[in-house]
């Protein structure tokens, strides 16, 4: 869901992902909390019309929690509107919800880098 949304510019849908008092570990290392300051960092992937292609490459669970080992690749626009690469070899750690959907809690892009 997180790549059809963020793929099709859809901030508010992204959003829906993360829990509310979620965390999200950014490029340089910093830990933005909460819905308010990870939106600022998904709207840039946004702005900079990134599309990745995501492949989860382990998933472990134990009840509701999962630690997902993903790789995302796709393009994004530099600031000078130039095409290039992009790729993240990320740790996410998802809760269920009691719908049984899945949000995330915490967010490592880079973890494995």
């Amino acid at each position: 869901m997180f790549e059809q949304h963020l793929n099709s510019g859809d901030l508010n849908a992204v959003m829906t992902l993360y829990e509310p008092e979620a965390r999200f570990v950014t490029n340089s290392g910093e830990t933005l909390v909460a819905r308010d300051a990870i939106r600022k960092v998904l709207a840039d992937l946004i702005e900079a019309k990134t599309h990745f292609q995501s492949r989860v490459l382990r998933a472990e669970t134990i009840r509701d929690i999962a630690q997902l080992y993903t790789d995302f690749e796709g393009t994004m626009l530099d600031g000078s509107g130039k095409t290039v690469p992009a790729r993240n070899r990320a740790i996410e750690v998802l809760r269920r919800q009691p719908d049984g959907s899945w949000k995330l809690i915490i967010g490592d892009a880079n973890a494995r880098e």
